[in-house]
């Protein structure tokens, strides 16, 4: 792995946004295994390099990637979260970005649905079904013969199709759909915060006036006394680059650069088969412990 060394003061951000997170450990502890998830042997090693002067200003997608994922077999935590705890902390560059944070955790599940093969939960494929214009997907199930029931994720729900409609797509590659982090309304509780929800009416984002943007819990039940919307059906079901650039403008006029929690969701409903909608507890449902 390449050694990603940056600016002190980056690093001792990172280990204390890192040390807030649930069951985190000592600062000390996360400072080592920042150190060691970054390339380094030690923290003394990476204040070494510090010292001479070895700084990376910026860092690829693949390699912000690995640094998170070494953080969450180095410590246990959440993978979402420490995603989060970088990006937040401004790790990776001054000028964090969702579009960037969305690329290192497609990256991610990326490597964790490595498998190609045309039978592969999460094998990238294209809908060549009548009327989907070769939207991109990803495999749920494959059945054996050319006109066997197949399902495939799409960026807006799990359909069936017969296996030759959807074809194996070798140049794609695992990607997010947009209903697990695009903002499609807000509900304004009574207190004036405002709540970015999705399109399954999942909370993603709680806005409070002077306040760093929250990720919010997806199953929490929201009392609002107001709610609007950023797209109508027809507009958030359109071409999906047009759709998830508005998205990102909603998201950096709110001020938000990283992933909310119900990105979390995707592997479990790709390997499941279950969609948003089958997974969220409604009110009144029982508690249920959540990937983040």
């Amino acid at each position: 792995m390449l050694i990603f060394t940056t600016e002190p003061h980056a690093f001792k951000r990172a280990s204390q946004s890192i040390s807030k997170l649930d069951k985190a450990g000592s600062l000390s502890a996360c400072q080592a295994a920042l150190a060691r998830a970054t390339g380094h042997r030690d923290v003394h090693h990476m204040q070494a390099l510090q010292a001479k002067g070895h700084l990376v200003a910026s860092a690829t997608t693949d390699v912000r990637a690995s640094i998170v994922s070494n953080l969450y077999k180095i410590t246990g935590l959440r993978a979402g979260d420490l995603l989060d705890a970088l990006i937040r902390a401004r790790f990776f560059d001054g000028s964090p970005d969702p579009a960037m944070s969305l690329a290192v955790r497609e990256a991610m599940f990326d490597a964790d649905f490595a498998d190609r093969g045309r039978h592969a939960v999460g094998s990238p494929c294209r809908i060549k079904a009548s009327g989907y214009n070769d939207q991109r997907a990803l495999v749920v199930e494959r059945g054996e013969g050319p006109n066997s029931r197949s399902r495939a994720m799409m960026d807006h729900n799990i359909y069936s199709f017969v296996s030759r409609e959807m074809p194996a797509y070798q140049a794609g590659s695992v990607f997010i759909p947009l209903r697990f982090w695009m903002p499609y309304g807000f509900w304004v509780e009574e207190d004036g915060s405002k709540i970015i929800f999705s399109r399954d009416y999942c909370p993603l984002w709680k806005i409070q006036e002077g306040k760093s943007p929250l990720r919010d819990d997806p199953d929490r039940e929201v009392m609002f006394i107001d709610q609007q919307r950023f797209f109508d059906e027809g507009s958030f079901t359109g071409p999906v680059d047009d759709v998830m650039e508005q998205g990102m403008e909603i998201l950096r006029q709110h001020r938000v650069v990283s992933l909310p929690r119900l990105v979390e969701w995707f592997p479990e409903c790709l390997n499941t088969g279950r969609w948003i909608s089958n997974l969220k507890r409604w009110p009144g449902g029982p508690q249920v412990v959540r990937a983040g």
